[in-house]
């Protein structure tokens, strides 16, 4: 479970949703500590389109401590690490083929693509529902701070149509949704272990694990790779294994625990190896044997009669 941010806009998620109908994709930046999104249409996601678009935003926000991506091609390219390093902000990727990892882009894109299709049914402008969306969602007291998105990013409330009291400012507004923060985190992630029957995770740099095929060739693939593998790297619920010939990172629940080590695995290969040299040769002396005794005929006595 992660902790809330200490200030606002120092932590920021990001995330693409699309393609849509029309061929534009969603650019969509989430703050942390206040949970308000920003969200920029594209045509494309190549680097080229989206650090320009990303240099937009913070451009009128700020610059981040930190920004986490999936792994996506254009986060993984050589500029976007170039201008990342120029702008002065570290870039994090989550956990590879873990998208939990980066829930707070994640859960936020759900009802916005929601919001997107109910307009698409109803032959409406999506854009103009979109803008609509976002400006009620970032108005709406959020359901893990207890407070909007506005008022926690900027500290004052926006106008609105809605009748309203004006109240005194509060000091502790930080202390409220930081509670409010971590009492919803607790709830929810007990709640997912309960769905998800999770157990404690016991694995330890130098354990030898097993690691879950992600892709089923047939119904006889095994649920684990049977080759053994070492953790070298253990960050949280991230794990980095490694066998001889590369090194894959995934989250915990990809992997489980063996007895066996990597090396009796090479020994073994090696033995499987030696009979697979050494068999061939045992059938060829059984087919000469077998040759020999086919080819030893009964003798037979020719009696000749004189007529």
């Amino acid at each position: 479970m992660s902790e809330m941010p200490g200030e606002p806009w120092t932590a920021l998620s990001a995330d693409f949703c699309g393609p849509l109908p029309s061929g534009d994709y969603l650019f969509v930046i989430t703050d942390e500590y206040s949970r308000y999104p920003v969200v920029e249409i594209i045509r494309s996601t190549s680097g080229h389109t989206v650090i320009p678009v990303l240099d937009k935003v913070l451009a009128a926000y700020g610059i981040p401590k930190i920004l986490k991506t999936d792994n996506g091609s254009p986060f993984n390219s050589y500029e976007f690490r170039e201008y990342a390093a120029s702008i002065g902000f570290s870039h994090r990727r989550i956990t590879p083929r873990w998208p939990r990892a980066n829930a707070q882009a994640e859960s936020f894109n759900k009802p916005m693509m929601k919001n997107i299709k109910a307009a698409e049914v109803e032959r409406k402008s999506w854009k103009q529902s979109m803008y609509r969306f976002l400006r009620q969602y970032r108005n709406t007291p959020h359901s893990s701070t207890g407070v909007n998105p506005f008022k926690l990013l900027f500290g004052r409330e926006t106008n609105t149509k809605l009748p309203s009291i004006p109240k005194e400012k509060r000091p502790e507004l930080d202390e409220y949704a930081r509670q409010n923060d971590e009492n919803a985190k607790t709830r929810m992630k007990h709640l997912a272990d309960l769905k998800n029957k999770a157990k404690s995770n016991d694995i330890e740099e130098g354990d030898t694990v097993l690691i879950r095929n992600e892709v089923k060739k047939n119904k006889l693939t095994p649920i684990f790779d049977p080759r053994p593998q070492t953790v070298i790297k253990k960050k949280g619920t991230m794990i980095t294994v490694s066998d001889s010939e590369k090194q894959t990172t995934r989250n915990a629940s990809f992997f489980k625990s063996t007895k066996h080590s990597a090396k009796f695995s090479d020994q073994l290969d090696e033995e499987e190896e030696l009979d697979i040299e050494t068999h061939p040769k045992e059938e060829n002396k059984n087919k000469i044997s077998n040759s020999k005794s086919s080819n030893t005929y009964p003798q037979t006595t020719i009696i000749s009669s004189r007529l």
